[in-house]
C-alpha cells in the first residue's frame, strides 16, 4: 500500500476518532449553553424592569446600546431553543453536525453575558425639550393684541389652571394660541415648554397621549397599550415639569386625568380652543375668553349659515 495513502487514511481515522470523542460531550455542552443563556435572559429581565423604573423619572432616556443588546439577546434566545430541540432529538450523525454550532453559539452567548454588565448605567440625561416654534406670522391689529394679552394674563395668574378660548370658526382662536405657544417656547421662565395638539373631530384620548409624548420625546413607545396604562406612564414621565398644553379645536369634553396630565399651581396649565363655550365649561376652564369673528369674515360666515 502506498505510504501517503496509508498516512492520509490514518489522519482521517484519527479525525473521526476525535469527532466521536467530542460527540460524547455535545449534550453536556448544550446543557452548559442553556445555563449561560438562562443567566443572560434573567439579566435581560432585570434590565427591563430597571429601565421601566428609571424611564419614569423626568428627562431620562435609555441608552441605544441597551436596546441593541436586548435585540441580540432575543435573537440568540430563539436560536438556543431551536438548537436545544435539535440536540435533544438528534441521532449520531445529527449530533456530529451540531458539535461546531454548539460551540459557536456558546461563544456568542458568553460575549452577550460579558457585555450585559452596563457598569456606566442604563440611561442618559435628556435636555429638556421646550417644543418647536410654529411661527404663525405677525399678530396684526389692536383687537388681536388685546385678546392675546387677555389670554396671557390668565396664564400668569397662579390660581388659573385652565383657560377656555372660544369663538366661531375663522375667528382666530388657533392663531392666538400659536402665538402664546411660541412665546413660551422662545423662553418664558414661567414654563419649561409648550405643546399644541390639534384635536379636531377625530381626536381621541389615545391620539392626544401619543402627540404629547412625541412632542416632548418623553416616552419611546406608547403603542399597543391601554389608554389607562398610557396615561399612567405619561403622567409619571411629565412629573415635575411645568408646561402649557394647548388642545386646539376641541369638539367634545376630554378627561385630563385619563390623558395623563396633572394640572397644578406653578406646574402645568391648559388652554382649550373650541367653537363651543359649553365644551370649555365642561372641561372646567376657570377663565373663558371669547374671540369675536372679524368683520371681514362675518359676511362669509352668514352666507355659509344660510346654505
Amino acid at each position: 500500500m502506498d505510504v501517503d495513502k496509508l498516512l492520509g487514511s490514518l489522519i482521517n481515522f484519527l479525525g473521526l476518532v476525535q469527532k466521536v470523542s467530542n460527540l460524547t460531550g455535545v449534550k453536556a455542552n448544550m446543557y452548559a449553553l442553556e445555563m449561560t443563556m438562562g443567566l443572560v435572559s434573567a439579566r435581560k429581565t432585570d434590565i427591563s424592569l430597571q429601565l421601566e423604573q428609571e424611564e419614569k423619572r423626568p428627562l431620562k432616556r435609555r441608552k441605544e446600546e441597551i436596546d441593541l443588546w436586548i435585540q441580540h439577546v432575543e435573537r440568540w434566545e430563539g436560536q438556543v431553543r431551536e438548537l436545544g430541540r435539535d440536540v435533544e432529538g438528534g441521532n449520531f450523525f445529527t449530533l456530529l453536525k451540531l458539535t461546531d454550532r454548539v460551540r459557536f453559539i456558546m461563544t456568542q452567548v458568553e460575549k452577550l453575558h460579558e457585555k450585559g454588565r452596563f457598569d456606566d448605567g442604563l440611561t442618559v440625561d435628556v435636555t429638556p425639550n421646550r417644543g418647536l416654534e410654529l411661527q404663525p406670522g405677525e399678530l396684526v391689529g389692536q383687537a388681536s393684541q388685546t385678546k392675546r394679552n387677555e389670554i396671557w394674563d390668565c396664564l400668569m395668574k397662579e390660581e388659573v389652571l385652565r383657560v377656555g378660548v372660544w369663538g366661531r370658526a375663522g375667528a382666530g382662536k388657533t392663531f392666538l394660541a400659536v402665538h402664546i405657544h411660541d412665546q413660551i417656547v422662545q423662553g418664558c421662565t414661567r414654563f419649561d415648554g409648550a405643546c399644541l395638539v390639534d384635536v379636531s373631530q377625530d381626536g381621541t384620548v389615545g391620539t392626544i397621549q401619543t402627540d404629547i409624548a412625541k412632542y416632548f420625546r418623553v416616552l419611546p413607545n406608547l403603542t399597543g397599550e391601554s389608554a389607562v396604562y398610557r396615561g399612567a406612564k405619561l403622567r409619571e414621565a411629565l412629573r415635575g415639569r411645568r408646561f402649557l398644553l394647548i388642545l386646539d379645536d376641541v369638539r367634545k369634553s376630554y378627561s385630563l386625568e385619563e390623558v395623563g396630565i396633572a394640572l397644578e399651581r406653578n406646574g402645568c396649565k391648559l388652554i382649550v380652543t373650541s367653537r363651543s363655550k359649553e365644551v370649555c365649561e365642561q372641561m372646567n376652564c376657570h377663565k373663558l375668553v371669547r374671540i369675536p369673528t372679524p368683520r371681514r369674515n362675518l359676511k362669509g360666515w352668514k352666507k355659509q349659515c344660510k346654505k
